[in-house]
């Protein structure tokens, strides 16, 4: 029986893009040697142009640009971009055309998200920026300009995170919650990079919906703590709207870090690319060296720390972004300079 949550939430159209659930994987290896029980989302393994948490975001707003008749999507980023990447194979999928604004960085190389981009086709602009989030008047120009052409662009903002975007990782959440129910488990800590902030709040809130009070963690990959709380009271206000629901924004039960930024966004922290390495050679799995790497540095942070009891159950949500790992191929052979000797 669908819970009031779920009845609200199928109100808004959605286009389908994936293939969901996603694992909920236990990991024995990093679970016996830590002393806890860990477990972890492979959001990863959504099958839209290898993957991703960006295409349940997109789900919704895509359905939304259809609904106006929209023809083409734009969107921004860094060279690098997940989001980039997935839009462009959302709009292909979806008979859409696509254009999209980079940043010209130190991974603009034909690698990685970009390399996936080009051969999907989409219009790319490469513009230099003093900051990130400065892409956004470049793409909103180039959305004017498309309209004098007769086209009927949508705009997805930088990260993708719009009230309706965060409806996706509200259902992200109720797919948890039930795969939680069927293997009787309960999360003590459960861990997310936080971005933009919108899955951070949209799981935050589907979990104390279903009065389920695991703590949660959001590591920030380019924002300060105090400008990532702005977002999640935002965040959650917008869905507190879109679902009818009366739930203040908690005060207790969450807790965000910015201490594992490094220098700005995107840079790869020799914490970070640690933390990529742990879990490939304990685990066989491959984390990004933007947002599920900081993650994951932050969770080994906390457990050198003694922030856990014995035993405890904790959740990693890996959010995709592998494809930039051969972006930062410099980066991390030098990291892994002692392993590669006996290759070279």
């Amino acid at each position: 029986m669908s819970t009031p949550l779920e009845k609200r939430l199928n109100d808004y159209p959605r286009i389908e893009l994936t293939r969901t659930p996603t694992p909920l994987q236990y990991l024995p290896n990093l679970s016996d040697s830590l002393n806890l029980k860990i477990h972890i989302k492979r959001d990863d393994l959504t099958d839209l142009a290898l993957g991703g948490d960006k295409a349940r975001k997109l789900e919704y707003e895509i359905a939304e640009a259809k609904a106006h008749g929209c023809d083409t999507l734009v969107t921004c980023g860094s060279a690098q971009s997940n989001l980039a990447r997935l839009t462009t194979a959302a709009a292909r999928k979806c008979g859409m055309e696509v254009s999209v604004v980079l940043s010209k960085d130190d991974y603009t190389q034909l690698q990685g998200n970009l390399l996936t981009v080009v051969l999907m086709g989409a219009t790319i602009k490469i513009v230099e920026t003093e900051d990130h989030w400065d892409l956004e008047e470049h793409a909103l120009a180039l959305c004017d300009d498309l309209t004098e052409q007769g086209r009927r662009p949508h705009y997805i903002p930088v990260s993708g995170t719009t009230p309706l975007s965060c409806l996706g990782y509200v259902r992200g959440g109720l797919e948890i919650v039930n795969q939680m129910k069927e293997a009787q488990l309960n999360f003590n800590h459960i861990y997310t990079p936080f971005g933009t902030g919108g899955i951070f709040t949209a799981l935050l809130y589907t979990f104390r919906h279903s009065h389920l009070e695991s703590a949660f963690h959001g590591i920030s990959v380019n924002r300060l703590r105090s400008q990532c709380v702005e977002n999640l009271e935002t965040w959650w206000e917008a869905l507190a709207r879109l679902l009818d629901g009366d739930m203040p924004v908690p005060q207790e039960g969450h807790q965000i870090y910015d201490q594992f930024i490094g220098k700005e966004y995107g840079d790869p922290t020799d914490s970070c690319l640690e933390a990529i390495s742990v879990m490939a050679k304990r685990e066989g799995i491959l984390l990004d060296p933007v947002y599920s790497g900081k993650m994951f540095s932050g969770f080994l942070d906390h457990h050198r720390n003694d922030c856990f009891n014995s035993g405890d159950h904790i959740l990693l949500l890996h959010s995709g972004g592998v494809p930039a790992l051969f972006a930062y191929q410099n980066a991390l052979k030098d990291y892994l300079q002692t392993d590669l000797k006996e290759y070279m």
